[in-house]
């Protein structure tokens, strides 16, 4: 791992710890996690499946009410997050999910072969994703299925694109450039991504999630989402950008209200049966 990537990382883990406790305000995650669920389908009870990037956990938790003989694994890199979706898991009474502190482009489970592989918008973080994928489709059984979600290129606009727009010109702050370019976001840039694996079937769903939402509430989510790791590099200009962006959203929308948009691509990737 270069230092580039290893910044990434860091940065990663670190926002997604400041931000967990806050993380589950952002319904369009939980809404998202029960429509990928509800396209996973299995004769079979005794699954064995894996959440990467799990988060709160929000997709582990909907897989273990739809298979509750399952044996889940959810792993993701933040521990303040798992220790959220622990909490969680007790809450509802489920004991078949194992959260597990991991990082995704170095995953700890031997020879273990999983019937589902699911990853709620997190390929696209990961600086290796080609890797990441690879790895997966080793980790899948005969006939196992790599389930992901990204957002469209519609998803959050034009609010994002303002939003980035003013911290680059204004205050010199952008994304990194190699997770910015891959977004995922295009049926045309998924295919490219599954090019790297042998599969059987890819099947890429277009999912709406658009809903009226305040424009105070829209800065909550930027502050408990990856955009806080951006806001955090303001420091002492947080409160200044806050109010110009804030005002400039108010001059474009109504009754301080936008239509938010997370509309996204959920892509079941089925693996090819080696046996056959």
């Amino acid at each position: 791992m270069n230092n580039e990537e290893q910044t990434i990382k860091e940065n990663i883990k670190s926002t997604f710890d400041n931000v967990a406790k806050s993380y589950d305000r952002n319904q369009q995650f939980i809404l998202s996690a029960k429509k990928m669920v509800d396209l996973i389908h299995s004769e079979n009870d005794n699954l064995n499946i894996l959440d990467l990037s799990t988060g709160t956990g929000h997709i582990a938790i909907e897989l273990a009410k739809k298979f509750p003989k399952a044996n889940i694994y959810g792993v993701d890199i933040s521990e303040e997050m798992l220790n959220i979706a622990r909490l969680k898991t007790k809450e509802h009474g489920i004991n078949n999910i194992t959260y597990l502190v991991q990082d995704v482009e170095n995953l700890n489970f031997e020879d273990t072969k999983f019937d589902f592989i699911t990853c709620g918008y997190g390929l696209f973080f990961y600086p290796n994703m080609e890797k990441v994928v690879s790895d997966i489709s080793e980790r899948l059984s005969d006939e196992g299925k790599f389930i992901f979600s990204t957002f469209t290129d519609q998803a959050f606009q034009p609010y994002s694109k303002i939003f980035l727009e003013l911290l680059e010109q204004n205050y010199n702050i952008a994304p990194p450039k190699r997770i910015e370019k891959r977004q995922l976001t295009t049926q045309d840039e998924i295919e490219t991504l599954c090019a790297h694996i042998e599969y059987d079937s890819l099947e890429i769903h277009d999912i709406e999630i658009v809903f009226p939402m305040e424009i105070n509430e829209w800065w909550q989510l930027l502050n408990s989402t990856g955009y806080k790791g951006l806001l955090n590099q303001l420091e002492s200009n947080y409160s200044q950008f806050e109010k110009e962006y804030i005002e400039h959203l108010q001059s474009i929308s109504q009754d301080n209200c936008i239509d938010f948009n997370a509309n996204s691509l959920i892509s079941i990737v089925s693996k090819v049966d080696s046996s056959r």
